[in-house]
């Protein structure tokens, strides 16, 4: 692994508010959380907004003091403090969006059959700290995303990413084990100073680990705004008045921790914040109130059930067919998710364009789910259930109970619709932290994904493809299914390596009728996020598709940087 981590720090100095944080304080105090900072108020109590101020204060369920892009921490382009090398462009919410280039100064240009990217990067740019941003920054981030040692969130996501390296003082070359045609469609990591990876060693064995990073509570990026101060329960950005670009006209973004969706609610209403992301049906009791706006964002956020091979029943190709039959997924986006939701049974949705085929859609047919569990042997009793050799037609089927209800409304909705065909399912509540690998392989569980939307491949792959079936490849939620389909292979690896945009499409079409055919799966749903916000006077610029994880940085919070008063 060839890493060039050489830089001409043009300072030395660091904000004089910077934490003295080392790994193992971090560790052990890994926020106590007072601050890095005192608080922005003498009683650190910030109100929220109104149409006069120009303070936001948003209410998230994520975790704060993470802000380590090195850690997946931005890893979409949607951090206010760090910057990569493109973004996607907001305004197109149910397709692809197009990606500008920010810290690159201009589009990514391939060679080498899409094994070799090479990008140009922007000059006059600095971090908050002082030093120059440059190539070695690109080298020194990418290099830690890859390297095993520093045990970042992110290392499967660049397992292709062979090396990196910085040719000259504005041009990094990226070096791929595998042809990637859409592999600058995945440049989004925030970039953080390579002074600050070099004091962690971040390319090499002894690395500090990303989660015990000072970069997750003292932050430095090229971003608009700066962390200002951070607690347990609260985070302060502002504008970073060495910032590149256009100053932002919202001058102080607070970020409260309240990790119960109910208590976020109550909050809004009472006056102590000014907009959160809630699951849909939460989010109807602000309906008809002048003060708030309800918006609902389309999403790559895909809601399934996997299927594990190692369970009696759902292994069967017949009943996983049966059981993709027997659901009704609109009715489910009409009511568990409150119509904040496309359908979906194949994974390819319309906002992939030309590589999605409705046709293959696999349509709500009982008669049929029924008539493929009695060829298979799934016999109903006396009591309307169905049993094969003295083996029940059932399975339990966790969902987590931490991220909201959705899942468990998905959960129930199954359920329903399976007990209709004489399967038993019984949904069972676990914090996912509680959830343990056996769980994964031998259990269904109401799963979602979708992290990288902005490439098919990168949507797919790991879900699908029976690499990932292989134990200890990937994370445990990585075809958690165990699916293993030749021709579904053969279409995901034809495509990940496919130049001409029109074949590779047509390599997606091939695999979505193969998995039509035998799905793995019970996808269910495209889910839409929703947010509701105060209504203060600002004018938003848009947003973009979204990913599976998102809180407070996507919605309409997504430009907040580009915000401008109406």
């Amino acid at each position: 692994m060839r890493m060039v981590i050489n830089k001409a720090q043009t300072s030395t100095s660091r904000l004089a508010r910077r934490c003295a944080v080392g790994a193992a304080a971090f560790a052990t105090a890994a926020l106590a959380l007072s601050a890095c900072t005192a608080p922005s108020t003498a009683s650190g109590s910030i109100q929220p907004g109104d149409e006069t101020s120009n303070r936001v204060v948003i209410l998230d369920n994520n975790p704060l003091g993470t802000y380590n892009p090195v850690n997946n921490h931005g890893r979409n382009g949607e951090s206010l403090v760090y910057q990569g090398l493109f973004r996607p462009v907001p305004g197109k919410t149910n397709s692809q969006p197009e990606m500008k280039p920010v810290l690159a100064a201009s589009e990514a240009v391939p060679s080498d059959g899409n094994r070799t990217w090479t990008v140009k990067t922007r000059t006059g740019v600095t971090f908050s700290d002082g030093t120059t941003f440059g190539p070695e920054d690109v080298v020194a981030t990418y290099s830690a995303l890859i390297n095993p040692a520093v045990a970042s969130t992110e290392l499967v996501r660049w397992q292709n990413l062979q090396s990196v390296e910085a040719t000259d003082d504005e041009t990094v070359v990226f070096h791929l084990a595998a042809p990637s045609p859409e592999f600058d469609r995945l440049l989004l990591a925030g970039i953080a100073p390579s002074e600050r990876l070099d004091e962690e060693h971040a390319s090499t064995p002894d690395a500090v680990p990303a989660k015990d990073s000072s970069l997750n509570t003292d932050p430095t990026g090229t971003g608009p705004y700066v962390l200002d101060s951070l607690r347990a329960d609260q985070a302060v950005f502002v504008p970073n008045p060495d910032f590149w670009g256009e100053a932002p006209e919202v001058s102080e973004i607070v970020v409260r921790h309240v990790e119960d969706e109910n208590a976020r609610a109550q909050q809004l209403k009472s006056g102590e914040g000014d907009g959160t992301a809630l699951d849909a049906r939460l989010a109807q009791s602000f309906a008809g109130d002048d003060a708030f706006t309800i918006t609902s964002r389309p999403s790559a956020d895909w809601h399934a059930v996997t299927l594990p091979a190692a369970h009696p029943f759902v292994s069967d190709p017949r009943v996983r067919m049966a059981l993709n039959l027997a659901v009704d997924r609109k009715a489910m986006v009409d009511g568990a998710l409150d119509g904040n939701g496309q359908a979906n049974s194949t994974f390819l949705a319309p906002f992939h364009g030309e590589a999605y085929d409705p046709a293959q859609e696999i349509p709500h047919d009982v008669k049929q789910a029924e008539r493929l569990l009695d060829e298979a042997g799934w016999k109903k009793g006396s009591d309307g259930m169905r049993a094969k050799d003295g083996t029940p037609a059932a399975f339990d089927l966790i969902y987590f109970t931490n991220v909201g209800e959705t899942r468990g409304l998905l959960a129930l909705a199954t359920a329903s619709d399976l007990q209709k065909i004489g399967v038993s399912v019984n949904p069972v509540a676990k914090n996912s932290a509680d959830v343990s690998d056996q769980d994964y392989q031998t259990t269904p569980i109401v799963l979602g994904g979708g992290s990288q939307p902005y490439s098919i491949d990168a949507q797919l792959y790991t879900v699908l493809h029976s690499q990932y079936a292989v134990p200890g490849v990937g994370a445990k939620w990585d075809n958690a299914s165990d699916y293993v389909n030749a021709d579904v292979d053969a279409a995901l690896d034809a495509a990940r390596v496919e130049s001409d945009a029109a074949v590779r499409d047509g390599h997606y079409r091939d695999f979505q009728k193969a998995y039509a055919a035998d799905p793995g799966m019970l996808q269910l749903a495209y889910l839409d996020h929703v947010y509701v916000s105060r209504n203060q006077g600002w004018d938003e610029p848009g947003s973009v598709l979204e990913p599976h994880s998102h809180g407070v940085e996507f919605g309409p919070w997504y430009t907040i940087a580009e915000w401008t008063r109406k």
